[in-house]
């Protein structure tokens, strides 16, 4: 058992690369603590400077997993149920799509595609997004399908789900609770697709996460700290450096 440890062990990602790793996890967890949104879409583009793809999107499903599910179920008696199960086909629909890429398609492809997405998200919320619109429930299927595939790839798929959500429920509380219970479904989904494709069989990587949750919580309780000794524009305009930031990274990665 010693001997299976310390291989395991050597496995492990440099040390400077693991500094890193926990620097962006630190970071994308406490702006979730300040913001309730980002964790997936601020770490992922920097995380796979330093680590495999499918570590990546793994580690950040357990962590998910054990924090995010946990805080946003807390008001799941004010879910949307309605808004849920329209957007449920296309998401399981998409996640279908997004597994059979991560597991078939080369890695800078897909690089470049999550640079492209996270691009496109900033210009979204910067450029083009003037004011909440309602929308028709039709986008439920094609916006479903979108999140799908981009949480199964990359745990990203949340901007998607928000678009939607947003412009179908108008209760703030029901939409925290909507969203929250869609993402914690997301992540059980992606749990059985992950390990009946084989992917979590990789012991490192929850070496990893074991050494990543408590960093991630303590991104999590210092965000929440700051929630209200920092103005929510500034915090804000931080995250959308740090996703632009992110998102031209992985383009980087992707054309190198």
């Amino acid at each position: 058992m010693i001997e299976a440890l310390q291989h395991q062990l050597h496995l492990l990602p440099a040390a400077g690369h693991l500094a890193f790793a926990g620097g962006a996890i630190l970071l994308a967890y406490c702006i979730f603590g300040l913001a309730g949104f980002g964790s997936s879409i601020t770490s992922v583009p920097f995380l796979i400077q330093v680590l495999p793809l499918h570590t990546v999107v793994c580690l950040m499903l357990l962590i998910d997993l054990v924090l995010c599910t946990v805080l946003n179920l807390r008001e799941r008696r004010h879910v949307d149920t309605t808004e849920l199960k329209r957007i449920l086909p296309g998401m399981l629909a998409g996640s279908l799509v997004g597994l059979l890429l991560l597991v078939r398609a080369p890695a800078k492809p897909l690089f470049l595609l999550l640079g492209l997405f996270v691009v496109a998200v900033f210009l979204w919320n910067n450029v083009v997004k003037r004011k909440a619109a309602h929308i028709s429930p039709r986008l439920a299927l094609p916006l479903g399908l979108g999140g799908g595939v981009f949480t199964t790839l990359f745990g990203t798929g949340g901007p998607l789900y928000t678009i939607y959500m947003a412009g179908r429920i108008d209760d703030k509380r029901a939409l925290r609770s909507t969203l929250g219970v869609l993402i914690g479904t997301t992540a059980l989904i992606r749990l059985c697709m992950f390990a009946v494709a084989g992917l979590l069989s990789n012991p490192s990587v929850y070496f990893l996460a074991v050494l990543a949750l408590p960093v991630a919580l303590a991104g999590f309780v210092l965000g929440n700290f700051l929630h209200d000794k920092v103005s929510s524009q500034g915090v804000k305009k931080v995250v959308w450096v740090i996703l632009l930031a992110g998102g031209a990274s992985a383009i980087f990665k992707g054309l190198s």
